[in-house]
C-alpha cells in the first residue's frame, strides 16, 4: 500500500478501524466482492511490537506482534447485530452489539421505552488464542502474554490451524482495552489490553523430509541410536519446551 499511497499507509496505522470499514464498504458497493474482508500483512517494522513493550498510546493503532500461541478457545458463536420490534408501532430497531453485555434499545421514535421484542440477530463465529513473547525477543525470564480475539474467515477450519498451541506467528491487529469487572460489580479503573487481530502469519515452516541436508540426516542417525537409551528423553525435553507445562 506504501507505494500507491504513503498517506493512505499512514492513515491505516493511525486510524485502522475506520479505514477497514471505509474499503470494506467501498468493494462491497463496487460489486466486486460479496463479503469482503480487508486483511493486512507486512506492516511497517516501527510497528512491530513486544507484548512487553504495550503502552496507552498504542491503543487503537495497528500493530504486529511475534509471539508464540499458548492456548486457543473453543469456536462460539457471537451477537454482533440483533433487530428488535417495538410493540406500539411496529418499528424495527437495529442495535449494533460492540459490548461484552447484550443491548436493547433504550427507547423508539414513538416515544415507547421498553418491552421491545427481539426479532433477528446477526451471529460471527468469534475464539481467543492466548499469545506469548518469544524467549529470544525479550530480556524479561517470564514472557508476557495478551489475549488475541479472532473472528469469521480467522476461525476458519483452515485458517485456525495457524493459532494451534506452539505456533509461532506474525499476527496483526489493533489494541483495545477491556474493562475489568469489580467482584462488587462495577468496573475498574484499571484496563487490561487485548489485540482484535486482523491477520496472522506463521513464522514456522513445515519441514520438508525431501530436502534435508547432509548434514541434517547425519544429526537425525545419531539421535536414532540412541534410542534405546536416553533418546526418547532428548526429544521429549526438545519439543516445544516453551509450551510445555503451560
Amino acid at each position: 500500500m506504501t507505494e500507491f499511497s504513503n498517506l493512505l499507509s499512514d492513515e491505516v496505522l493511525a486510524n485502522p478501524e475506520e479505514i477497514l470499514r471505509i474499503m470494506e464498504t467501498s468493494f462491497k458497493e463496487l460489486g466486486l466482492i460479496d463479503d469482503p474482508r480487508v486483511r493486512f500483512y507486512n506492516i511497517p517494522k516501527d510497528c512491530n511490537k513486544s507484548i512487553e513493550s504495550l503502552r496507552s498510546r498504542n491503543l487503537n493503532e495497528l500493530i504486529s506482534i511475534h509471539g508464540r500461541c499458548l492456548r486457543l478457545s473453543d469456536v462460539r458463536p457471537q451477537i454482533i447485530n440483533a433487530k428488535f420490534e417495538c410493540p406500539s408501532c411496529g418499528t424495527i430497531i437495529s442495535v449494533l452489539q460492540i459490548d461484552k453485555k447484550f443491548r436493547e434499545p433504550s427507547r423508539c421514535s414513538c416515544g415507547r421505552r421498553g418491552g421491545f421484542k427481539l426479532e433477528s440477530k446477526e451471529m460471527v463465529d468469534t475464539a481467543r488464542v492466548v499469545l506469548e513473547d518469544l524467549q529470544d525477543k525479550t530480556d524479561n525470564p517470564h514472557a508476557k502474554r495478551i489475549n488475541c480475539f479472532l473472528k469469521e474467515d480467522l476461525v476458519s477450519q483452515e485458517n485456525i490451524k495457524s493459532f494451534y498451541p506452539g505456533k509461532e506467528i506474525d499476527l496483526v491487529g489493533v489494541l483495545k482495552e477491556v474493562p475489568v469487572q469489580l467482584n462488587t460489580g462495577g468496573l475498574s479503573t484499571r484496563m487490561e489490553l487485548a489485540v482484535e487481530t486482523n491477520s496472522c502469519k506463521e513464522l514456522e515452516e513445515e519441514v520438508n523430509m525431501d530436502n534435508l541436508s547432509e548434514e541434517e540426516e547425519k544429526e537425525i542417525l545419531e539421535l536414532a541410536s540412541k534410542i534405546d537409551s536416553n533418546g526418547f528423553d532428548e526429544i521429549n525435553t526438545s519439543f516445544a519446551p516453551d509450551v510445555y507445562g503451560h
